[in-house]
C-alpha cells in the first residue's frame, strides 16, 4: 500500500526556487569569471615585472660589456693575469652595484678570469640567442655559478675575449615571485629553449602565458591553487552579499513597486483608449429572455494582445485609477445599451464595485449617478455587484451607498458569496436585492459524490429574503438542469453565452 506523501507541488515555490538557484548560478559563474580575470591579470603582471627587472640588468649589462671590453683593449690585456684581474676588481669596486663581468680570453680554454680570481671553465654552458652585433644570451649550467642558481648571461665577443655578464636567475625570479601571493609555479622559456620549470605543473585554466614583446623570453606562471579558491570565494561572498541586500530591498519593496508599475500601465492604458467594455447575458430559465447582462472589463493592447483579466482586476480595485475607470464603465455601459434597457430588452446592467471604492469615495460615485440621472441616462437600471475580494473595513459607508443607490433606482447585488470575505455576515448587515453564487460551487454539480446542501441554503436565504439568485459559470446542460431543480432559474454562463460586445449583444438578443 502505497503511503500518501505530506509534500504538494506548489507553483510559486517552484518558481521562486528555480529563481534563486539561478541567481546562485549566475553568482557563481560571474565570481568565478572574475576571479579568473583578476587573477590573470596578477599573474600577467608579475611576468611583466619579472621581463622589466630583466630589461633594466640587460640594458647595464652591455653598458657594462663595453666598458670592460674598452678598459682590456686599452690596457692590452689578452690573458688572465694578476693585472687583469686588479683591474676587474677595480672596476668592480668603481661600479659595486653590479654584478660581476666574467672574461674568457681567447687564448685560454681552460680558465675564465674574474674581479674575484680565475676559475676554471665551467662544462656545459649552451648559447640561446645572438644578434647581428654580436650580442648573445647564454645559458649557465654549473651550479657553482651565480650563487649557485641557474643564470643567464648576456655575452658580448671581440677579438681577444668573451665577456659576460648576469642578467637573469633562478634566485631573481624566486624574490619577485615571493611577494606574489596567487603565485605557486613558473616556466621559463628562452628563444624557443626551456631554461626553468618549477611547480609548473597545475591546472590549465589558472595559469598565464606571456611572451615579452621587447625580450627572447616566454613566461607561464600558474597559480597557487589555495589562494585561487580563497579568491573565487571572496569574490563571490562580495557579490552575494549586495545580491542579498539588492533582494532584501526588493522583497520588501516589491509590493510599491508592482503597484507604481500597474498604476503607469493602467494610466498608460485609459489614456490609449485600450480599455472596452463586454456583457455577458444573464438568462431566466423559467421563460427564456435575458433578465440582465453584467458589464465585464476587457483589456487589449495595440498588438491585439488580450491581457487576462484574473492578472489584473485585484490590483486594479486597489488602484487611484479605479474610481476614474467605474465612472467610465457606469456611463459607457449606459451609453452602449441605454435602447435596450429603456427598451427593456435588458432589464438589468449590473457593474462591479469594491468594498475599499465604496469606502473611500462612496459620495462620489452616488453624486455622479446623479448627474447622469439629470442627463437622461437610465441609471435606475443598473445593479451594482459587490465583489468579496477585500474586507469592508467601515460598514457606515456600506450602508450610506446601498441607501443612496436604491434611492436612485439602482439595485445591489452580492458577487461571489460563500468565497470571499464577508460570508454570511453581509448577508445579514447589507440589504441585497441578489445573491450571486459563484461558479466554483456550479462546478461542484459535475461531481455526482458532490451534495449541493451549500447550493440549498442560499436557495433558503433568499426566499426567506424574498431575493434574487444567480449561478454563474453554468457551462454544462447537466449542471443548468440541477440548477432549476435546487431553485435557482436566473443563469449565466458559456452554455448560454460569453461575454459579447455592445453590437454582437445587439445581435444576439435579436436571434433569441
Amino acid at each position: 500500500m502505497t503511503m500518501p506523501t505530506k509534500f504538494k507541488y506548489n507553483s510559486k515555490h517552484a518558481v521562486k526556487s528555480v529563481i534563486t538557484g539561478l541567481v546562485l548560478i549566475t553568482l557563481l559563474v560571474t565570481s568565478l569569471g572574475l576571479s579568473h580575470y583578476w587573477l590573470t591579470h596578477q599573474l600577467t603582471s608579475v611576468a611583466k615585472q619579472i621581463d622589466q627587472k630583466y630589461q633594466q640588468r640587460h640594458r647595464s649589462a652591455k653598458a657594462q660589456i663595453k666598458e670592460v671590453q674598452a678598459m682590456l683593449q686599452q690596457e692590452h690585456q689578452t690573458h688572465c693575469s694578476d693585472e687583469t684581474i686588479g683591474l676587474l676588481k677595480k672596476k668592480l669596486f668603481v661600479q659595486n652595484d653590479q654584478p660581476v663581468p666574467w672574461v674568457k680570453f681567447n687564448d685560454d680554454d681552460d680558465n675564465i678570469c674574474s674581479a674575484i680570481g680565475r676559475w676554471p671553465l665551467p662544462p656545459g654552458g649552451k648559447l640561446l640567442s645572438r644578434d647581428i652585433d654580436g650580442h648573445g644570451l647564454v645559458r649557465g649550467d654549473d651550479a657553482r655559478t651565480f650563487n649557485k642558481q641557474r643564470t643567464i648571461y648576456a655575452s658580448m665577443t671581440d677579438g681577444a675575449a668573451l665577456v659576460f655578464v648576469p642578467v637573469q636567475s633562478a634566485d631573481a625570479i624566486n624574490m619577485i615571485l615571493a611577494e606574489c601571493q596567487m603565485c605557486g609555479g613558473i616556466k621559463v622559456k628562452v628563444n624557443g629553449h626551456d631554461w626553468m620549470d618549477q611547480n609548473a605543473d597545475g591546472n590549465p585554466f589558472a595559469s598565464i602565458d606571456y611572451q615579452a614583446k621587447e625580450s627572447e623570453f616566454n613566461y607561464s606562471l600558474i597559480a597557487n591553487e589555495s589562494a585561487r579558491n580563497q579568491l573565487w570565494l571572496t569574490v563571490f561572498l562580495l557579490l552575494l552579499l549586495p545580491s542579498v541586500f539588492v533582494a532584501s530591498i526588493g522583497y520588501l519593496l516589491r509590493r510599491r513597486v508592482m503597484k507604481f508599475y500597474w498604476h503607469r500601465r493602467f494610466v498608460s492604458a485609459f489614456k490609449k483608449e485600450a480599455f472596452y467594455l463586454t456583457y455577458q447575458p444573464i438568462v431566466d430559465t423559467d421563460n427564456g429572455q435575458i433578465f440582465g447582462v453584467e458589464t465585464l472589463l476587457r483589456w487589449q493592447e495595440r498588438s491585439g494582445k488580450q491581457i487576462k483579466t484574473s492578472s489584473y482586476i485585484k490590483i486594479l480595485e486597489q488602484d487611484s485609477m479605479m474610481p476614474l475607470l467605474t465612472k467610465w464603465m457606469i456611463k459607457t455601459a449606459l451609453s452602449e445599451l441605454k435602447s435596450l434597457l429603456r427598451s427593456n430588452q435588458i432589464a438589468r446592467c449590473s457593474i462591479n464595485i469594491s468594498a475599499k471604492q465604496i469606502e473611500q469615495g462612496q459620495g462620489q460615485v452616488l453624486a455622479y449617478l446623479q448627474h447622469l440621472a439629470n442627463n437622461g441616462y437610465p441609471v435606475d437600471q443598473l445593479c451594482f455587484e459587490l465583489t468579496e475580494r477585500q474586507p469592508i473595513e467601515s460598514w457606515q459607508a456600506m450602508h450610506d451607498f446601498i441607501s443612496g443607490c436604491k434611492q436612485l433606482g439602482c439595485r445591489i447585488k452580492l458577487d461571489d458569496v460563500g468565497i470571499g470575505y464577508g460570508g454570511g455576515m453581509l448577508i445579514q448587515e447589507l440589504e441585497f436585492d441578489c445573491l450571486k453564487i459563484n461558479k466554483a460551487f456550479i462546478r461542484l454539480l459535475s461531481n455526482e459524490h458532490n451534495q449541493p446542501f451549500l447550493i440549498r441554503s442560499y436557495v433558503a436565504i433568499a426566499k426567506e429574503m424574498n431575493i434574487s439568485l444567480i449561478a454563474e459559470g453554468v457551462e454544462t446542460k447537466e449542471q443548468a438542469e440541477l440548477l432549476k431543480l435546487l431553485g435557482v432559474h436566473l443563469h449565466q454562463g458559456w452554455l448560454y453565452s460569453k461575454a459579447l460586445p455592445a453590437t454582437e449583444l445587439r445581435a444576439y438578443l435579436l436571434d433569441s
